[in-house]
């Protein structure tokens, strides 16, 4: 996990924001995600309105202690934030886990071991 500066405190919004699933990694990166959610861990949010440059909803979650979890080394999610001037994140790419885009099946058991490397790092 590639760590940016942070100075969150335990108050602070817990975000994520996953790669857009059209791969089986971008899959897997939108399920922990939405696990996430789902499991109070983290709110999710859309890349697509980081992206798109909507200045209100990037401002609403500047704040936040950002997650981005990208599946391949194409880094869309990572750069879509650079893009953005946002910087104060941490960042995950499936494929430095050793899951081979095209060749990982989005499976539960695929996403409970992501999910649980997230959670307990």
């Amino acid at each position: 996990m590639e760590k940016k500066t942070c100075s969150c405190d335990e108050h602070t919004p817990k975000t994520v924001f996953a790669c857009s699933g059209a791969a089986d990694l971008g899959q897997i990166s939108d399920l922990v995600a939405r696990k996430m959610h789902q499991n109070g861990d983290r709110q999710m949010k859309c890349l697509a309105f980081i992206g798109a440059g909507i200045e209100n909803m990037i401002n609403s979650i500047k704040d936040s202690e950002m997650l981005i979890i990208d599946g391949c080394p194409l880094d869309c999610g990572k750069h879509t934030m650079e893009k953005n001037n946002l910087d104060n994140f941490t960042h995950v790419r499936l494929t430095d886990f050793g899951y081979v885009k095209g060749e990982t099946p989005a499976n539960s058991h695929n996403v409970e071991e992501v999910y649980c490397r997230m959670i307990n790092n």
